[in-house]
């Protein structure tokens, strides 16, 4: 084939492309989308019922002022036509009447916002895997430590020798050095609005505005290893075989409530790889010493009941596994040996398996729509449309 013939190839190709491409962007537009259409007769229903809630509120507003000022105009009737009516009967009607008219010209009322739950609509999919390929990434220096947090804009990773902020384009916005050798993990915190980073013996705060970090508990006793925290609770989990949870308060101090031990948080030859908080309940990666297993296990954060459990072979390697709680009450974990990504239902079923990923070593959440999954050369981020 000469250069000729691979050029006209490769350009019937290209136009074969952009024309797949224009197809699908008409079809994401158009209105006959089912997911559009119902998003619209969402709408809609939700006006009506807004609307419905605002007349209520406009007829009893005019109602109960109405049926009194009718009230009256009877009682004035009646008495024009009694020939013994007193002053105290017309000064009382009066006195009635100046309530109404003071109450009409000084009404006061305080309309709160109306927020809208950025959970309302779940679109569910089965569908999560295999994540398509990421343009979007950030390369790692190769001492950098597997960490990641985010909020709803933003992801704090650790890029040696600093914590690096980023935006939703991996864009690096403010980073600080990070002061100690090792750093074990982060968590996001919405009601301090900082993120807490520990390493093995210190945990720190950290305000994303500032970049300040904040020293705000120390351990001589054990080593910390994860970091997980409610709107009223901080748990860390400690290093090694028949691993620990520590519970402590939030607020307005961090105050050690009860600690978590063997066996009700492992067997003595199981540990802790990853721990999450969600929805009033812990998502714990248990792994084992036999045949490189681990679990992944649902549990009453105030109890650390078992709801259920679901087995992953062959994972534990040199990085641990590590899980990320999704919407709608689903997880995604994710295995650094034989890469794998798994996607698990909230009813603890395996929904769906890439094993085509890179080599995942940790993942969290961007917002409602993006994730960000680290491996061993990059973070890239993975597009959520499909489930959001």
């Amino acid at each position: 084939m000469d250069s000729n013939e691979h050029s006209n190839r490769l350009n019937t190709e290209f136009i074969s492309l952009v024309e797949k491409i224009n197809t699908l962007s008409n079809r994401t537009c158009s209105s006959e989308q089912p997911f559009l259409d119902a998003l619209e007769q969402w709408r809609i229903e939700s006006q009506q019922t807004l609307d419905s809630f605002c007349n209520e509120q406009r007829q009893t507003f005019i109602n109960s002022r109405l049926e009194e000022l009718n009230r009256l105009r009877t009682n004035v009737e009646e008495l024009a036509c009694v020939q013994d009516a007193t002053q105290q009967n017309t000064n009382s009607i009066k006195t009635s009447i100046d309530w109404i008219e003071q109450d009409i010209n000084n009404i006061r009322f305080n309309f709160r916002p109306l927020l809208i739950d950025e959970h309302l609509i779940v679109r569910r999919s089965q569908d999560l895997l295999p994540f398509p390929p990421s343009n979007q990434a950030i390369e790692l220096t190769d001492s950098s430590y597997a960490v990641l947090a985010g909020n709803k804009q933003h992801v704090l990773v650790h890029r040696e020798p600093t914590l690096c902020l980023l935006d939703r384009q991996l864009t690096i916005i403010k980073e600080t050095p990070w002061p100690l050798d090792d750093i074990s993990d982060i968590c996001w915190s919405s009601v301090l609005n900082r993120f807490i980073v520990i390493n093995s013996q210190y945990v720190f705060i950290l305000d994303e505005r500032t970049m300040v970090l904040e020293q705000c508990l120390t351990s001589d006793t054990v080593k910390w290893i994860r970091v997980t925290c409610s709107d009223t609770k901080i748990y860390l989990s400690t290093q090694g075989l028949g691993s620990s949870i520590f519970e402590y308060t939030l607020m307005p101090s961090i105050v050690l409530l009860k600690e978590w031990k063997s066996p009700v948080t492992c067997t003595h030859n199981e540990w802790i790889e990853d721990l999450k908080f969600h929805n009033d309940f812990l998502g714990l990666v248990i792994s084992r010493c036999a045949n490189n297993a681990a679990c992944f296990e649902l549990r009453s954060s105030t109890t650390l009941n078992c709801l259920w459990s679901i087995q992953l072979d062959d994972v534990c390697s040199m990085y641990a596994t590590r899980c990320c709680p999704m919407l709608n009450h689903q997880w995604i974990v994710v295995a650094f040996r034989n890469p794998r990504i798994f996607h698990i239902s909230s009813g603890g079923k395996l929904i769906s398996t890439d094993k085509k990923c890179r080599s995942p070593s940790n993942i969290c959440q961007i917002g409602n729509n993006l994730l960000a999954i680290w491996d061993q050369k990059c973070i890239y981020l993975q597009n959520l449309c499909c489930i959001i």
